[in-house]
């Protein structure tokens, strides 16, 4: 059996991260096949390189921004290749039609490991959890899989079958899941409503791996980091008791960050916590199921200031309720707040949220792409209420704030 996995090219902020989903899936059956991979993000891709590798099976991942990509290469590889291409991701799991009427022969919905497993050994389709696939021109969707329940027992990310010298930060996850249910993000449904931790002592050994490769950067890609303090307080222990050499980042709540998580974060080496604000109008974050306070959100920044550590804020423009009002509201918390780096996202439908079926609104790309930290390829949100010019006026006005708002310029690259 010979196995590729291919990473579609997607032009927003973070394509130098490790795709450490397709890594787990290449750990889970570099056992049981021949193993090739391609990250569009930092290598070509080659229809030469894949035709002299003759592929059995070929993985695609599919996020919304990445999805029309991941088309046109299911488009090329089926005028090259025989394999059976299966793609899966979070556009995927919540589109799976889209994804078959797009080229896919099999979709793999949510967790893939298990069920990429079980394609692998060519167990027959209709036993095999979690999929989706034609078949005599209908669609057939079989049941969900079932989570994997200890997370401990899946391999480390294959990182040999990459080229690892072409990543500046290596991934980590060290939980999957969310237990907040913010209109606009996917996370909760995707992972089922359910948290799932993986030992501090399986995420130290994978530490010590990746400070081994020669990486001095990290990034803990948890929905939400500090979720379980004594849990964190455990990893950040350990990296100081091992000595490790890197600089860690994350991502987290403002009301799961303290003193003592702050203080332990500080000391192991944590150089970027990446937060999400959104806005800072009380009205629109209780429309969005946020469930935190404008008031937590600001004291999490002087905090954080307290322990020297930069804060990335995250700031969405468009959300259900958006008038001029809470645009200035969240301008004006901005400027009294100051993170080091603050990355302006565009309101989207993506598949999976609350916001999929309300009015949308449509934009020319060139007008998209200023704002970095929007993943393209949704349907930008339309706010009730907005006009078309008043959407374009506010948020240029907003984007143009922020860009005067913040310390430095606007995307450092060296803090990531």
């Amino acid at each position: 059996m010979r196995v590729l996995y291919i990473h579609p090219k997607f032009p927003y902020r973070g394509k130098d991260l490790f795709p450490i989903g397709l890594g787990y899936l290449a750990g889970i059956s570099k056992d049981r096949a021949d193993i090739m991979v391609i990250d569009e993000n930092v290598e070509s891709f080659s229809i030469a390189k894949i035709t002299d590798f003759r592929p059995d099976i070929i993985g695609i991942t599919a996020t919304t921004p990445s999805f029309q990509r991941a088309l046109e290469i299911t488009g090329k590889l089926k005028k090259s290749s025989n394999a059976t291409v299966v793609m899966g991701g979070v556009h995927a799991t919540f589109n799976p039609e889209e994804a078959l009427l797009g080229g896919a022969d099999i979709v793999v919905r949510g967790e893939g490991e298990k069920t990429f497993s079980e394609l692998i050994d060519l167990k027959d389709l209709e036993k095999i959890d979690g999929i989706s696939y034609r078949e005599n021109g209908r669609f057939v969707h079989n049941p969900d899989r079932a989570l994997i329940k200890d997370l401990d027992d899946i391999p480390f990310p294959a990182h040999d079958y990459f080229r690892i010298e072409n990543y500046k930060i290596m991934s980590i996850i060290s939980a999957r899941g969310c237990p907040y249910s913010c209109a606009y993000c996917s996370a909760t449904r995707f992972w089922k409503n359910q948290v799932r931790y993986r030992s501090t002592k399986n995420v130290l050994e994978e530490l010590k791996r990746i400070a081994e490769m020669g990486f001095n950067l990290v990034r803990f890609m948890d929905s939400t980091f500090t979720l379980d303090k004594k849990r964190v307080l455990e990893i950040c222990d350990m990296i100081k008791d091992e000595d490790l050499d890197i600089k860690w980042s994350c991502e987290t709540r403002a009301d799961h960050l303290d003193d003592e998580i702050l203080r332990a974060m500080s000391t192991s080496g944590c150089n970027l916590i990446c937060m999400g604000i959104d806005s800072a109008s009380q009205e629109i974050l209780e429309r969005c199921d946020r469930k935190v306070d404008v008031a937590v959100m600001e004291a999490a920044f002087e905090k954080a200031r307290k322990y020297k550590i930069p804060v990335r804020a995250y700031i969405t423009f468009g959300l259900p309720g958006e008038t001029e009002r809470s645009v200035k509201q969240t301008i004006k918390f901005l400027y009294k707040v100051r993170p080091r780096q603050i990355l302006m996202s565009l309101a989207t439908a993506y598949p999976g949220t609350d916001l999929s079926g309300g009015r949308y609104i449509k934009m020319h790309p060139n007008w998209v792409a200023k704002f970095h930290g929007h993943g393209p390829g949704g349907n930008l949100y339309l706010p009730e209420g907005m006009t078309r010019k008043e959407y374009i006026r506010l948020a240029d006005y907003m984007l143009k704030e922020i860009k005067k708002c913040t310390h430095y310029s606007l995307y450092p690259k060296l803090e990531r």
